[in-house]
C-alpha cells in the first residue's frame, strides 16, 4: 500500500473537489493537506476550484440525471462515483459534476464540442475583460485548461494508432484549419500520439491533438482558426496546467499540460517551427 499515495488519485480533480467539499475521510484530507504544503501547484488548483464560477445547478442536473454511472463505475479507473437515480434528491456537489461529466463523455453522452462550451459558459473570470484585450483574446485557453483538467491517462487509452491512422485524422482537421498537418509537422518530442478531432469554439473551427507523455501524462496541442496578431511563444499557467501559446495572422495554437512551463514552452518551439503558423 505504500506507493499508491504518491501516483495522484489524490491529485485528481475528483479528490480536490470532494476535499474542497468537505467529503474525504479524515486520513485521505491529511494526505492531502501535506500534499499541498509540498506541491504549489496543488494548492493553486484547489484555490482554482474553490471559487469556480460554473452554474452548476442549472447546467448540468440534467447531465446528471442521465449519466450512465451505475455501468460505467466498472469501467471508469479511478472513479468513484456511486449509481444515482434519476431525479433522485441528492445535492450537487463538485465531486458529482466532475464524476458525471466524466461518465457522459465516455458513454458518449456528452460529446467534446458541448462539453467545450458548457466549460466556455461558466469560465467567469477570463470573461472580465471584456473590450478585446489580451485576456479577452486569450479566453480559450481557459475553456481548453477546465477541459484537459477533466483528463487522465486511462481516457487517452493504451495504444499509439499507426501513421495512416495519424494521418487520417490529422487530414480531417486540415480542411477546417486550412493547413496541411502530418504526423510529423504535429510530433511532440518525448510524447505519444493519441487521437485528433475538430471541435468548435465561438464557432471557430478548433483542433485538439492528444498525447500521453509517460512521466505528466495527457498533453494536448490546440489550434484554433482565427485572425490575429503574430506573436512568438508565451507562457502561463491555469489549473495547474502550463502552456505555451503563441499566434500567427490566421491561426492561435497553444499545448498543454503537466509538465514545467520552461520544458513545454521548449517543446512548443520546436512544434511553431514545424507548422509555421
Amino acid at each position: 500500500m505504500t506507493g499508491e499515495s504518491d501516483q495522484s488519485p489524490i491529485t485528481s480533480d475528483e479528490d480536490l473537489t470532494a476535499f474542497i467539499d468537505g467529503e474525504l475521510e479524515e486520513e485521505h484530507r491529511a494526505r492531502l493537506l501535506d500534499l499541498m504544503e509540498r506541491d504549489p501547484a496543488v494548492a493553486a488548483r484547489v484555490e482554482h476550484l474553490s471559487r469556480a464560477s460554473l452554474p452548476f445547478g442549472e447546467a448540468f442536473q440534467p447531465l446528471l440525471d442521465a449519466a450512465p454511472t451505475a455501468d460505467l463505475q466498472r469501467r471508469l479507473d479511478g472513479m468513484s462515483v456511486p449509481p444515482v437515480a434519476a431525479n433522485a434528491d441528492v445535492p450537487l456537489t463538485r465531486r458529482r459534476l466532475f464524476g458525471a461529466i466524466a461518465a457522459s463523455v465516455a458513454a458518449g453522452v456528452l460529446g467534446d464540442r458541448m462539453l467545450v462550451r458548457l466549460l466556455g459558459a461558466g469560465d467567469g473570470d477570463d470573461l472580465a475583460d471584456d473590450d478585446g484585450g489580451p485576456d479577452r483574446e486569450r479566453h480559450w485557453h481557459g475553456v481548453v485548461a477546465q477541459y484537459m483538467g477533466l483528463y487522465t491517462r486511462e481516457t487517452l487509452g493504451s495504444s499509439t494508432p499507426g501513421r495512416d491512422a495519424q494521418s487520417a485524422q490529422l487530414a480531417a482537421l486540415n480542411r477546417p484549419l486550412n493547413l496541411s498537418l502530418t504526423p510529423e509537422a504535429v510530433e511532440v518530442a518525448g510524447a505519444e500520439f493519441r487521437r485528433a478531432q475538430i471541435l468548435s469554439y465561438d464557432d471557430m473551427p478548433l483542433a485538439q491533438i492528444t498525447y500521453l507523455d509517460p512521466r505528466s501524462g495527457p498533453l494536448a496541442l490546440c489550434i484554433l482558426r482565427r485572425p490575429g496578431t503574430v506573436r512568438g511563444v508565451e507562457q502561463e499557467v491555469r489549473g495547474g496546467l502550463s502552456i505555451a501559446y503563441w499566434t500567427g495572422p490566421d491561426h492561435a495554437a497553444l499545448l498543454i499540460g503537466r509538465l514545467p512551463p520552461q520544458e513545454l514552452t521548449a517543446k512548443a518551439e520546436a512544434v511553431r517551427g514545424r507548422l509555421a503558423i
